[in-house]
C-alpha cells in the first residue's frame, strides 16, 4: 500500500519524461473527415485493382482447366464461367468499397462473365441479379452467397442444364445454361506480394506478386499449367509419403540413440523434388497448349526468372537451375509443336517421364 503514491506520482510525471523527444515543427492540421474520404478512395482503388487481377487469373485458368480435363483423370467437375458475389460475402470494413466498385448489395449479382464459357453462351451479363435457380428462390441478406454457392454446386453435380431467372435492368429474364467439364482443382489468388505460385493437391494458388510479375496470358497459363502438373501427378501426396517414411526412420534412430531429429524426414521430403519440378514443367506445357495458349515463349519466362534471381542460374535445390529449365522447356515446346503439326493428340508421353511415379 505504501508504494501506491509513488506509482501515482510516476504516472503523473510520465508524459513529461519524453517532452524532449516530442516533435517541434509547426505541422498543418489534418481534417479527419478528409482523411476518411481519402481512405475510402484508396480502398476503392485496391478493390478495383484486385478484382482486375483476379478476373484475369480466372479468365486464363478456366480454359486451362476445361481443356485440360483429359489430363485430370477422375478429378473433374462442371462449371458455368461467371463470377458472382453479394455484400454479405465481404468483410464489413470493405463493404462500402465493394458496393461502390461492383454495385454489390444483399442480392446475388453477376460481376463478371468470362468469354467462351457456358455462362457467356447462355447470355448472362455483368450486373444480372440472380432471382431463381432450378425453380428455387435464391436467398438474399445474411449468408446469401454461401447459400447460393451450395445451391449452385448441387445443381452442377450432374452437368444437366440449369434454369435461371435473373433481373436485368428491372426486367425478369429466363436463362438456361449447360455446364461444361473442367478439372476439379480450385484456382485462387493470395494477396502475398512474393513472386510465387503453389499447388496443394486440391487447388492452385497464385500470389498477387506473381500476377504483377507475369507479362502475358501465355506466361500465366504456363504457371497455372505447371502447378496443375503437380496436382494431377500427385506430387504433394508423394512428398508427404516420403516424409512420413523418413519420420519412421527418425523414430527408429531415436529409439537407439535417445535423440530425435528430423534428418530423415527432411531428406525424404526432398527426394525427387527436382524431378517433380521437371515433370510439372513438362505437364504444364501440355496444359497451356491444350487451352489455346502459345508455349513458344515458355522458356523465356524461366530465362527472365533466372536473370532476376541470379543464384538460381547455376544452383539447384528443390528446383532445377533456371538454365536447365530453359533448355528443358525448349525441348518440351518442340515436342508439343511437332504433335500439333502432325495432327496428333496433345497428350504427354507418360512412359518418358523420369520420376518416382514411373
Amino acid at each position: 500500500m505504501r508504494r501506491f503514491p509513488l506509482v501515482v506520482l510516476f504516472l503523473s510525471l510520465f508524459p513529461f519524461l519524453f517532452v524532449g523527444c516530442a516533435p517541434v515543427t509547426a505541422r498543418p492540421d489534418v481534417d479527419p473527415a478528409l482523411a476518411a474520404q481519402e481512405a475510402a478512395i484508396q480502398k476503392r482503388m485496391h478493390v478495383e485493382a484486385r478484382m482486375q487481377k483476379f478476373w484475369r487469373l480466372s479468365a486464363v485458368s478456366l480454359p486451362v482447366l476445361e481443356h485440360g480435363a483429359a489430363l485430370c483423370g477422375d478429378r473433374v467437375t462442371y462449371y458455368l464461367g461467371m463470377d458472382t458475389n453479394s455484400i454479405d460475402n465481404v468483410p464489413k470494413e470493405w463493404r462500402q468499397a465493394y458496393k461502390d466498385t461492383l454495385g454489390l448489395d444483399e442480392h446475388i449479382k453477376v460481376t463478371r462473365v468470362f468469354a467462351r464459357t457456358p455462362a457467356a453462351e447462355a447470355g448472362f451479363q455483368a450486373g444480372d441479379v440472380i432471382l431463381m435457380l432450378n425453380g428455387q428462390k435464391v436467398a438474399t441478406g445474411d449468408k446469401a452467397y454461401e447459400k447460393f454457392n451450395d445451391q449452385l454446386q448441387e445443381g452442377l453435380e450432374t452437368g444437366a442444364p440449369l434454369a435461371f431467372w435473373v433481373e436485368r435492368n428491372g426486367v425478369p429474364t429466363a436463362l438456361s445454361a449447360t455446364p461444361a467439364k473442367r478439372c476439379d482443382y480450385a484456382v485462387s489468388m493470395s494477396d502475398d506480394t512474393v513472386v510465387n505460385a503453389y499447388a496443394d493437391g486440391d487447388s492452385v494458388v497464385v500470389t498477387r506478386g506473381m500476377m504483377n510479375y507475369i507479362q502475358s496470358d501465355d506466361e500465366l497459363a504456363l504457371v497455372l499449367g505447371h502447378e496443375m502438373g503437380h496436382n494431377v501427378m500427385g506430387h504433394i501426396s508423394k512428398q508427404t509419403g516420403n516424409r512420413i517414411f523418413g519420420a519412421v526412420l527418425d523414430g527408429l534412430l531415436a529409439g537407439v540413440t535417445g535423440v530425435y531429429t528430423n534428418s530423415f524426414a527432411n531428406a525424404a521430403g526432398m527426394m525427387y523434388s527436382q524431378e517433380f519440378e521437371q515433370e510439372a514443367d513438362y505437364m504444364g506445357v501440355y496444359f497451356m497448349e491444350r487451352a489455346g495458349y502459345d508455349s513458344t515463349g515458355a522458356p523465356n519466362f524461366w530465362r527472365r526468372m533466372g536473370a532476376d534471381n541470379p543464384y538460381a542460374i547455376g544452383h539447384a535445390s528443390t528446383h532445377p537451375t533456371s538454365a536447365y529449365r530453359y533448355v528443358f522447356l525448349e525441348k518440351c515446346c518442340r515436342e508439343v509443336k511437332e504433335k500439333e503439326r502432325e495432327g496428333k493428340a496433345l497428350l504427354p508421353n507418360m512412359e518418358e517421364l523420369k520420376t518416382a511415379s514411373k
